[in-house]
């Protein structure tokens, strides 16, 4: 082979290995950018119901058919906000019948949608909260079409919050985050100031450390070429650096009383990192709860679970002694 045709040959395959690398993050959509939609078409196609032969699916949350509070004889209201970018977020209003009362907006992780705290809203409600839960941009029915924990989610919750606290029944803003939904949590929490009580639930130690083991888990050794292309898209949605998003440092400025939620066995998150975001912790009032997998009462959907929550909010939020029917209270009102 003569070298003008190597160097040619050489040439189109860089110029065909770049391409690859550029454009392959595009191709397989990672879920990070472009989020699965949990709606109730995937609720109805994860059910048990859709799979009659199988002994096991990959129902997930769903081993049931819920779509809506309704399905739990609550009584709801649809809530949408209009995006300054266009577009809405969806979410759903669930009033407590004790007003005023405290009300909770539950932000969800990623890839999840408001279908998925369905138990969160039923066990909140018993126990006398108002409940907001909304599906964040390009999740579940909210418009938009790419996601990112950065600016736009910020001013997302931002106009969520006005709308809230515009609301007469609105006593307390309490804000639940799981998952990246705890870093958007922290962000608004710091940003904007008008939350009362915070919960971090299996909260990231820092988006950079988060993205890395999302790569590495969806793309094993080709990491290494998709992994820059797949950060420089994020970081160009979040408008500003990766770097700036450690919640280590965030909590730092937060004096809100914070209660923060270890889940154990997540891949993405480790116990030792929401210790170290615990430790850095300025609130007044701050409380550690460790989920025990090994005891159904204390996982997610338990009621030691709710009752610890319910517990920590009242005593954040101290109120005067007044009538409840709610028999599911923590801590009686104080």
């Amino acid at each position: 082979m003569s070298f003008n045709k190597f160097y040619y040959l050489l040439s189109a395959l860089l110029v065909f290995f770049a391409a690859f690398i550029y454009l392959s993050p595009g191709f397989i959509a990672p879920d990070f950018i472009y989020p699965e939609r949990i709606d109730s078409l995937y609720v109805s196609f994860h059910s048990p119901s859709s799979f009659p032969d199988s002994e096991q699916t990959d129902a997930g949350d769903f081993s049931e058919e819920h779509y809506n509070p309704s399905d739990f004889a609550i009584d709801y209201s649809v809530f949408n906000v209009n995006m300054k970018t266009g577009g809405q977020l969806r979410g759903w209003y669930i009033a407590a019948e004790d007003t005023p009362a405290n009300t909770i907006l539950l932000i969800h992780d990623l890839n999840e949608s408001k279908i998925n705290y369905l138990d969160h809203i039923k066990q909140l409600h018993d126990r006398g909260f108002n409940v907001c839960v909304m599906d964040l941009r390009a999740h579940g029915n909210s418009d938009g079409t790419e996601f990112s924990p950065g600016e736009p989610e910020i001013e997302d919750m931002k106009l969520v919050m006005d709308t809230l606290l515009s609301n007469r029944e609105t006593h307390h803003l309490i804000l639940m985050g799981k998952g990246i939904g705890a870093a958007i949590a922290t962000q608004a929490a710091l940003f904007d100031g008008r939350c009362d009580v915070l919960i971090l639930e299996s909260p990231i130690l820092n988006l950079s450390t988060y993205l890395d083991r999302y790569a590495y888990r969806k793309w094993s050794f080709l990491k290494a070429f998709w992994y820059p292309v797949f950060r420089r898209k994020v970081e160009s949605l979040m408008e500003f650096p990766i770097r700036d998003l450690d919640l280590r440092n965030l909590v730092k400025y937060i004096k809100t009383p914070t209660l923060f939620v270890a889940v154990p066995d997540n891949e993405l998150v480790f116990t030792t990192e929401i210790l170290s975001i615990y430790e850095n912790s300025v609130a007044t009032r701050k409380e550690l709860f460790l989920l025990n997998q090994g005891d159904k009462v204390d996982i997610p959907g338990g009621e030691v679970y709710y009752n610890r929550i319910s517990e920590f909010i009242n005593g954040a939020i101290p109120k005067k002694i007044k009538k409840t029917k709610y028999k599911k209270l923590a801590l009686h009102d104080q």
